[in-house]
């Protein structure tokens, strides 16, 4: 980065010190000389350095050392975030199924068939339900299976989470 600095500074010097070139040249003749003069020297100025700053460039992408382990990691990780996003959403989404007939679930959990998210098969719901909703059991899997399309089971008892 700073060989881009340095070549910026020195266009800006080159062309400062052509515009008091180009002042202090008297006109006629010559003046057509030095010109064509000065044009040149600012080419020069601009083009030359760069050959300097693409190896500077290159050598600074060279030097960047990118494993790909370290790809796999962040493809991991992001596969395991986006897994536990997608089975909180759809906890919720049972939940809100559930509030809508009046029954409370103990415990929600959601099963898959693998734990990455691009390779599943089946989804499953296990909703855990108090005593006194045990005769709900039906209405919930049909309501589950109809509206989300899940598959899913109701037990009786369970943890709550509150």
């Amino acid at each position: 980065m700073n060989e881009v600095i340095l070549w910026a500074c020195s266009i800006c010097a080159a062309a400062a010190i052509c515009l008091v070139c180009e002042m202090l040249l008297p006109s006629g003749k010559m003046s057509k000389i030095v010109r064509f003069a000065v044009g040149i020297f600012m080419v020069g100025v601009i083009i030359l350095p760069l050959g300097g700053i693409a190896g500077a460039i290159s050598d600074e992408l060279g030097g960047i050392n990118v494993d790909e382990k370290s790809f796999s990691e962040l493809e991991d990780k992001a596969l395991t975030d986006s897994t536990a996003l997608a089975k909180e959403k759809i906890r919720s989404l049972v939940s809100e199924q559930l509030s809508e007939i009046g029954v409370t679930a103990n415990k929600i959990e959601i099963i898959t068939d693998t734990d990455k998210l691009t390779d599943i098969k089946g989804i499953e719901s296990v909703i855990y339900i108090s005593e006194k909703d045990r005769g709900q059991g039906l209405k919930i899997k049909n309501r589950i299976k109809n509206n989300l399309g899940l598959d899913c089971k109701v037990l009786v008892g369970g943890v709550s989470d509150e």
